[in-house]
């Protein structure tokens, strides 16, 4: 939606003072492209001041620089047979959805027809709600609803505001006045061509029938003077390249530059999979990997049988240590004396004149000493 401009009531208040028609400052029905082919702008109590103007003007300088012609209750009259004269039909922004809708609900079944049978439909954040079904024309798969009342929304209320897209990958800042949302239903054939910073689809084109929508809830087709007149910075966000984008996607039907970088991705698919084709190739040389295996049969298990050697070798000498300890005892054998000799005789003074006593038998000290 759009806030109304004040540059044309100004200009038309200079005009009445200096004595010019007032009639002269509005932009004429029709312009002079004369080899274009034509879109149908619509002008009216469904649109805000200046809006329809600024669409006519992206248009025509499109890379289709299409002749514009503005339709609706004060401009040519929107009839079945006006738009079979044109391949375009384009809703700029305006006031809030019930109003547009209270104003476009009489020329939404001629228009939603012409779509099916071949038309192309662009619409601008309204126009874009009017794409919808609650209420709307119904030519999305899915339907629209507040972009400001999303969880994630990056702007609240229905003032002007500077905020950011992210259009085919890259984010773009551009006029934001309550846009909307378009919620699609899964298995949706529609081109995303943007999407809010929380992920919301912002702008698309899609097929209805045999004809084509294209739709955006930021003002892509705003130039400078919609940041002045509401007292924001135009700096990095006039791009009407982007407006560009979504007509020529539309219309074209994906011939615009959206369709260009699709294949590419499609393309880098194929290249990984001749890699894993060649992958198993060096696989049987692992097979070869068990051979270390009889490494470990020539292990020194044998060794052990030396050890069993030494030992034999070291029990003959301790055999031989028991013998000398019996030597000394057969020697001094004597025979026993009767008593009361054998006492005597144990004394060494008179054991020595004892017959048969031999004085070295006898040891030098005494038990007890």
């Amino acid at each position: 939606m759009r806030n109304h401009r004040k540059i044309l009531v100004v200009l038309s208040l200079v005009l009445a003072l200096a004595g010019i028609p007032a009639v002269a400052a509005a932009q004429p029905n029709a312009t002079a492209t004369p080899n274009g082919p034509l879109a149908l702008v619509y002008r009216g109590p469904a649109s805000c001041s200046g809006c329809p103007e600024s669409v006519a003007v992206m248009l025509r300088n499109s890379p289709s620089h299409f002749r514009t012609e503005y339709v609706g209750p004060n401009d040519t009259p929107i009839t079945a047979a006006t738009l079979a004269r044109a391949s375009v039909f384009a809703q700029p922004g305006g006031p809030s959805l019930s109003k547009a809708w209270k104003a476009m609900k009489p020329y939404s079944g001629v228009i939603r027809d012409w779509i099916r049978n071949g038309g192309s439909y662009l619409g601008f954040c309204v126009g874009g709600y009017l794409a919808g079904a609650t209420p709307g024309y119904n030519l999305l798969p899915g339907d629209t609803s507040q972009y400001s009342a999303k969880p994630g929304a990056t702007v609240w209320d229905t003032q002007p505001h500077r905020s950011t897209v992210v259009w085919r990958g890259q984010e773009k800042t551009t006029y934001f006045q309550d846009p909307p949302a378009f919620d699609l239903e899964p298995g949706h054939n529609a081109t995303v061509l943007a999407t809010y910073k929380g992920g919301e689809v912002a702008a698309l084109a899609v097929d209805f029938g045999k004809g084509r929508v294209g739709v955006t809830g930021p003002h892509v087709e705003a130039d400078a003077s919609w940041f002045v007149d509401d007292g924001l910075s135009a700096q990095d966000a006039v791009h009407l390249d982007l407006a560009y984008d979504l007509v020529e996607t539309t219309v074209n039907r994906g011939a615009g530059p959206s369709t260009v970088a699709a294949p590419t991705t499609t393309t880098t698919v194929p290249v990984p999979t001749p890699v894993p084709a060649e992958l198993p190739l060096p696989a049987p040389t692992v097979t070869t990997a068990p051979a270390p295996a009889p490494v470990e049969m020539p292990a020194p298990v044998a060794t052990p049988a030396p050890v069993v050697t030494a030992p034999p070798t070291t029990a003959a000498p301790p055999v031989a240590t028991t013998p000398p300890v019996t030597t000394t005892p057969p020697a001094p054998q004597r025979p026993p004396l009767p008593w009361p000799l054998n006492k005597i005789a144990e004394d060494p003074f008179f054991g020595q004149f004892l017959l048969g006593a031999a004085p070295t038998a006898q040891p030098a000290a005494r038990p007890g000493s």
